[in-house]
């Protein structure tokens, strides 16, 4: 194939494979992760056929990896980390100590030196984010707090990766018996310490103001194609800069950028913005992972390879469900955090891949690596499936302490709120707050949801819930708890998107009551929800919808 076609040959056959064989493997109620790493196998060198340019796939890996750890930022609160402090930061820290220890012992036990066991121990301490987040995703666990409590884990084990990969070359040049050594080893963690003050206190102190200040100028012009820009820019250039000033990742870059992004008024919409890219290149992870795996290498090193995963599968889950029980936590949620770290991935390809630049690592090391990720990655969504770990609607969850109970976070901030019946009104012009002050009349929880970046931001100084986004993205509206509501009301004058956003909430909430508002009479001649009234620009002011309101809310009995 010609040379400027590699990239389109991965994304045709690649994508394409991936497609298929994760529709064969939901078909058969697994996740597609399982259908996306066998078709990776098979356009890889390790199997016949089309072979894909395993370069250019680990760049877009990449890409993947970045859009993944973004959104995996923007819903990330450090409030929730701190609420489960006492659990999340000593579990990841003694568990990690165990597994790089019984890694050193182990693989020292092989015949391995001493630093190859270290390096192999690090790689089998960190679990894949990408992994975690996209089967708790599946399993409608990612915005429960028990989700936050696994991501909290998995994130200190990050930090603890990252550390580790920033000492080994000081480790290395220790090991030679340099008269120096010590000093440089000492020399290298201060250096790493500084790094990650100073990036923490730029960010704190410039980086939050100067990217939501971005973002608002950008949004006021109200146009989708350039906010998305906007937030890709972002992204990647806070992932760049974090990787190549301060050492750490490009992952953990990109999740710093969510976090920051995450606290501006306009989280919901980049997070809708980024969900597309992010599934795409998500999935293209996968495949790189597929094409490295290779069965040969596993067999010739059955003893290395069987011992590694059972760190993984048995060892490491059995002593994160025993610290999480001797928290006092409940058995499913034990469980849950068990099986989440039962995998390893993208670090560990890193750590691995440093191992080998530094010749530290024998040749057959870093294969076994990518074959324990490969089964691990599999196994993962199985055994969540098997053991019926799943969110919200668990009732072996009811009994969870309160740091941990199941609560929309948009309810966090006033509990009271929460026992309140819920309406949706979109738009928030002249008659959407006439909508909103009569709705608050009768006693409702409103939420707003407008394009207008200032009005939400006087909203939410208001304390009144509101959202910035577009309404007819689905994720806007989830996030809008849509499917809780009782009243929705569509101010926007344009058909097009009312019409939209009614499929979108009539498909989530049947029996949601909903009010909508119409530029032109014409257009409602083609529409087709004849019990839904409409209220036309034409031959209606503010108090025409007002009046419907009224009959609907008295209906209602509110």
């Amino acid at each position: 194939m010609g040379e400027e076609l590699k990239v389109i040959w991965l994304l045709a056959i690649g994508l394409g494979l991936a497609c298929l064989c994760g529709y064969i493997a939901q078909r058969f109620k697994q996740s597609p992760i399982i259908g996306y790493l066998i078709a990776g196998f098979l356009i890889g060198p390790n199997s016949p056929g089309f072979a894909a340019d395993p370069y250019i796939t680990e760049q877009l890996a990449n890409i993947g990896v970045t859009l993944l750890m973004f959104v995996v930022g923007l819903n990330f609160n450090w409030k929730d980390l701190l609420e489960v402090k006492k659990i999340a930061i000593p579990g990841a820290l003694i568990l990690s100590a165990i597994s790089i220890l019984v890694g050193i012992l182990y693989t020292h036990f092989l015949g391995e030196s001493l630093l190859a066991g270290l390096v192999i121990g690090i790689a089998i301490s960190v679990s894949s984010t990408v992994v975690i987040v996209r089967v708790l995703s599946d399993r409608g666990l990612f915005q429960t707090k028990q989700g936050h409590l696994i991501v909290g884990w998995t994130i200190v084990e990050d930090l603890i990766s990252v550390f580790g990969l920033l000492l080994l070359p000081a480790i290395v040049t220790a090991s030679v018996g340099a008269s120096d050594s010590k000093l440089n080893v000492v020399y290298e963690i201060l250096l790493v310490l500084v790094k990650i003050t100073a990036l923490g206190f730029i960010i704190h102190l410039f980086g939050e103001k100067v990217v939501e200040n971005i973002l608002k100028v950008v949004a006021r012009a109200r146009s989708h194609e350039l906010f998305t820009m906007a937030i890709l820019s972002t992204t990647f250039m806070i992932a760049i800069v974090s990787s190549y000033s301060f050492g750490v990742s490009l992952a953990l870059g990109a999740f710093i950028a969510g976090v920051i992004v995450g606290k501006t008024d306009m989280s919901y919409q980049a997070a809708a913005n980024a969900l597309p890219l992010r599934d795409t290149f998500a999935a293209v992870f996968f495949l790189s992972v597929g094409m490295l795996f290779n069965p040969v290498t596993i067999m010739n090193n059955l003893p290395l390879f069987l011992g590694i995963l059972v760190i993984i599968l048995v060892m490491r889950p059995i002593i994160a469900f025993l610290i999480v029980k001797i928290a006092k936590y409940p058995s499913s949620v034990a469980m849950a955090v068990g099986l989440a770290i039962a995998q390893i991935g993208e670090y560990s390809f890193i750590l691995a891949e440093e191992g080998n630049y530094l010749g530290i690592l024998p040749d057959n090391a870093y294969d076994i690596i990518i074959g324990c990720a490969f089964v691990t990655i599999s196994l993962n969504p199985i055994l969540f499936k098997l053991f019926n770990i799943t969110g919200a609607r668990d009732k072996r969850y009811s009994n969870v302490p309160q740091e941990l109970s199941i609560q929309h976070l948009s309810d966090d901030a006033d509990n009271n709120r929460s026992f309140l019946p819920r309406a949706i009104v979109i738009g928030f012009g002249p008659i959407g707050q006439a909508a909103v002050h009569e709705i608050l009349k009768r006693g409702y929880h409103v939420t707003v949801v407008d394009q207008n970046i200032d009005a939400i931001a006087a909203l939410k100084n208001r304390k009144l819930e509101a959202i910035y986004g577009d309404a007819t993205q689905f994720h806007i509206l989830e996030k809008a708890q849509l499917e809780n509501a009782r009243l929705l009301v569509v101010a926007t004058p344009e058909f097009s998107a009312t019409r939209s956003i009614i499929q979108v909430a009539q498909n989530t909430n049947p029996n949601l009551k909903i009010i909508a508002r119409s530029r032109y009479k014409a257009s409602l001649a083609d529409q087709y929800f004849s019990d839904i009234p409409f209220i036309c620009d034409e031959e209606a002011t503010s108090e025409k919808l007002i009046s419907y309101l009224r009959d609907e809310l008295d209906k209602m009995g509110n």
